[in-house]
């Protein structure tokens, strides 16, 4: 075998986390704010009109840019890519409680293997933590978490550690992590540098752990907009302190950073930007700016091993958000050709259900010589992350002639 829509609101997906803390929901984008109140308007309510995705057949410049896309899907058999392309252009996506009333929501045809149904609904019913001591996708770094969402490790070649990500919870941290690294031969305490791919909790929820009980000196890097937002959300809380019990301020502070060290900048004039950080001596990682999910999201390129060769790989923290279509294109440009200038062969999204990478994790872990679509190869990676951009393109498109509905 030859291997070479939307994540919907982050509202719906850890807005039960954020109540369990006493936390307020993250803030809406504008993208969800305006879906929200269409959803609740009796129009919406009581026709035939879906609640977001598609509405009409394409008209000729989305139309092509899809005809693209698909192409780039069948150049190969790897079904991450794949799963890019239906998923991103075909369908969108959104969550079970999402459909109008002419949208019926339909099964998965096999949630071993997939989360998100042929038109596009995630199901998400069907999470599973991932198996003991996480997987080992490359011969230095593993992913752990749960089906859904979680982390990444990589070892650098003198032994520390890099994480990208950090979970929902400190107890996530705990239970998905901390309690399985020694069973992957892990040290929390050799961690060196936290990436951060963005701002949600999802993704911060667990790094004030690592930094307080296991890796006082690891320098802590995201993107400078989002930086900025986790201090300013810090202060603000601060400041309403009072309104808190002690608990409650206690654990509205552990999911929030409580320092970032380095800070992704945009370049003069631009949205996005890129720094490289030694993470080993001789050996660095690429921190991209490229915002999309959020202003300050991050995508990192790392130096792994496999096999005795030398691979890099793209980890990604996320995806959404249509009212940042277009820029979600610009940002796909720069991290394809920065991905082409470091020869990047393997790709990861932090959330595994997106390509339906959780399936293949569980694979490589009953079985590591099961073939590994993540390992892409450098025209695999390209053509992964173009069909994403390109199928950004398409969506910004379609919102333009009203033939898709935003999430």
């Amino acid at each position: 075998m030859t291997y070479n829509r939307r994540e919907f609101t982050h509202l719906a997906v850890f807005g039960a986390a954020a109540t369990a803390l006493g936390m307020a929901a993250p803030t809406a984008t504008a993208a969800t704010a305006s879906a929200t109140t269409t959803a609740a308007t009796p129009a919406a309510a009581g026709s035939d009109v879906p609640w977001g995705g598609p509405l009409a057949p394409d008209k000729p410049l989305a139309k092509a840019y899809d005809t693209a896309a698909k192409a780039l899907s069948e150049v190969d058999d790897n079904p991450v890519i794949r799963w890019q392309y239906r998923v991103w252009c075909q369908t969108g996506y959104r969550g079970i409680g999402d459909a109008g009333t002419g949208q019926p929501v339909d099964e998965l045809p096999d949630p071993t293997q997939d989360f998100v149904s042929p038109n596009g609904f995630l199901h998400k019913n069907h999470i599973r933590p991932m198996p003991a001591g996480g997987v080992q996708f490359l011969d230095n770094a593993w992913y752990f978490g749960t089906d859904f969402t979680g982390l990444v490790i990589v070892r650098t070649p003198d032994g520390g550690l890099v994480m990208l990500d950090s979970l929902t919870t400190p107890d996530d941290m705990r239970t998905q992590f901390l309690d399985q690294a020694s069973a992957a031969g892990l040290d929390p305490r050799r961690i060196r540098y936290v990436f951060i791919g963005h701002r949600h909790v999802d993704h911060t929820g667990g790094a004030n752990l690592i930094r307080d009980r296991y890796a006082p000196t690891a320098k802590f890097v995201m993107g400078q907009p989002d930086a900025q937002y986790v201090a300013k959300t810090r202060a603000e809380l601060r400041a309403h302190r009072d309104e808190y019990t002690k608990e409650e301020y206690k654990a509205k502070l552990a999911v929030l950073p409580s320092r970032i060290d380095i800070q992704i900048k945009a370049y003069p004039s631009h949205t996005v930007g890129m720094e490289r950080i030694e993470i080993a001596p001789g050996t660095e990682a690429v921190a991209a700016l490229a915002p999309g999910h959020t202003e300050g999201q991050m995508t990192v390129i790392v130096p792994v091993e496999h096999r005795g060769k030398t691979s890099k790989v793209v980890v990604w923290s996320g995806n959404d958000n249509a009212d940042a279509a277009s820029q979600y294109a610009i940002s796909s440009d720069f991290v394809q050709g920065l991905a082409a200038q470091e020869g990047a062969d393997a790709f990861i999204n932090t959330h595994a259900y997106q390509g339906a990478a959780f399936s293949h994790l569980r694979t490589l872990k009953a079985d590591p010589s099961a073939p590994n679509p993540l390992l892409m190869g450098v025209a695999g990676v390209q053509r992964h992350i173009e069909i994403f951009g390109t199928a950004h393109r398409a969506l910004a498109q379609r919102l333009l002639d009203g033939t898709w509905k935003a999430m």
